[in-house]
């Protein structure tokens, strides 16, 4: 391990808020969004990204969400983990997570980890809690945090310029 460099538990570099999520089916965030304007909505949560709008939220300020059920945690290439910020509202479906470290480090680290041995189920794989807060994450001193965190967000966009030109020439 590079010199600085420590491994942590999850639960060492993260509280996880996941005890002040509330789930609501879509029947009733349809009814609590009926005749509202947009501006009185708040991007509503799930596992895999924002699955709606509700009316009110729960948190305010900045969040790391993984999957906890529904996620493709064996698919090496796909998200399952994200960063949202400001009013939000988050379903049962995703671990919340207030990051003590670089927050965009760590979405990175959690996106390229190996679920396989935290996982369990068969027709829907589920991150628990338990198995969550035991993931081991490699932890450089802040500035490396910092420094890789800004090469991996420049090397995404350059990949996704990449993509759109294959796009349109297809």
């Amino acid at each position: 391990m590079p010199n600085g460099w420590t491994l942590a538990k999850l639960e060492d570099v993260v509280d996880v808020l996941d005890s002040m999520r509330q789930p609501i089916n879509a029947a009733e965030r349809n009814s609590r969004i009926k005749n509202k304007q947009p501006n009185q909505l708040f991007p509503y949560y799930g596992a895999t990204g924002q699955v709606g709008y509700i009316n009110d939220f729960i948190f305010d300020g900045e969040y790391i969400l993984l999957g906890e059920d529904g996620a493709p945690f064996l698919d090496f290439n796909a998200e399952k983990a994200y960063i949202i910020q400001g009013k939000t509202w988050v379903n049962n479906h995703a671990h919340i997570l207030k990051s003590k470290i670089n927050i965009e480090y760590l979405c990175y680290a959690l996106n390229i980890i190996d679920y396989k041995n935290h996982v369990n189920g068969t027709t829907r794989l589920k991150l628990t809690q338990a198995d969550m807060k035991q993931i081991v994450i490699p932890v450089p001193p802040l500035a490396e945090q910092h420094r890789l965190a800004k090469t991996a967000k420049s090397a995404f966009q350059q990949l996704n310029q990449i993509i759109e030109i294959f796009n349109q020439d297809s």
